[in-house]
């Protein structure tokens, strides 16, 4: 029964059309199809360059959008359960990192002097990919952390690596390495106030044109960062609202995120009294 639950769920994981009610009703089994596309690859004793891709996208994906989702919800009713499903996340990512790195020092030996900025390398549009993924790993690792001080440092890491890959093909993904630059630049210690609104909000507005306004995530962040953080009540109410509203069937490419991130609008939308002091 095991194995015809575990074929199910990947089959309906490598649809196009992903069951909406699937996500949104059975988070389990959401889950339980990443463990086991993780755990299917970590037990091959040597794996493809596109398997190594593989599986540094999975684990990232599975980080944010199954463990510290997951986390974000439960933090605030049982503190220690969402710490430690963070940790967990931590742990995927860190391990994310050192497949990134291994597939980037594979094909450039000196790939880790010049992360340390002791090296030029000329990279190719073909690396965007790997450079998106490990910023994605290194952000993850940070945002787990907790505020840990050893993988802050690693900021200036995210940067250069998404700075990078946008100056190689910055319409990779779609807006993907301009939604990435939003989430990095939220973190930045030094930016505040109008300074921080204009950077973010020049990364929001190339996000949208380049997904065509599609990616819903996109509004979900600027709701998150901005709006929230700087009380901005009706248009964070506004964003989440259009989030939700989305037809999630716009655009393939979208489908899965768009879904995640209208279930996650929903949830933002439930706690708008806590987030907001008028």
């Amino acid at each position: 029964m095991g194995r015809l639950i575990s074929l199910l769920v990947i089959i309906l994981f490598s649809l196009s059309c992903v069951p909406r009610v699937l996500i949104t009703e059975h988070p389990k089994l959401v889950s339980y199809y990443f463990t086991k596309k993780i755990e299917s690859l970590e037990k091959k004793k040597i794996l493809t360059f596109d398997q190594q891709r593989a599986l540094l996208k999975t684990k990232v994906e599975y980080g944010f959008g199954i463990l510290m989702e997951e986390s974000d919800r439960v933090i605030d009713d049982n503190y220690n359960l969402g710490v430690q499903i963070s940790r967990n996340a931590y742990i995927e990512f860190n391990e994310a990192k050192k497949i990134g790195n291994s597939i980037l020092s594979n094909t450039y030996p000196r790939f880790d002097s010049w992360l340390k900025n002791g090296t030029e390398i000329i990279f190719k549009s073909n690396d965007v990919f790997d450079l998106y993924w490990l910023a994605a790993a290194f952000g993850g690792a940070i945002r787990s952390s907790r505020g840990n001080p050893f993988e802050v440092v690693n900021l200036p890491v995210v940067k250069k690596l998404l700075e990078t890959a946008i100056n190689l093909n910055s319409n990779w993904g779609r807006g993907a390495l301009y939604s990435a630059m939003m989430n990095y630049t939220s973190s930045r210690p030094d930016l505040f106030g109008d300074s921080m609104v204009d950077s973010i909000s020049y990364f929001y507005e190339k996000a949208l044109i380049a997904s065509d306004s599609l990616n819903a995530s996109v509004y979900v962040s600027y709701a998150e960062i901005i709006d929230k953080k700087y009380q901005n009540k009706t248009e964070f109410e506004q964003k989440l609202h259009y989030v939700i509203q989305m037809d999630d069937k716009n655009d393939k490419d979208f489908r899965l995120s768009n879904i995640i991130a209208q279930e996650r609008a929903k949830w933002l939308l439930s706690k708008t009294d806590e987030y907001f002091f008028e």
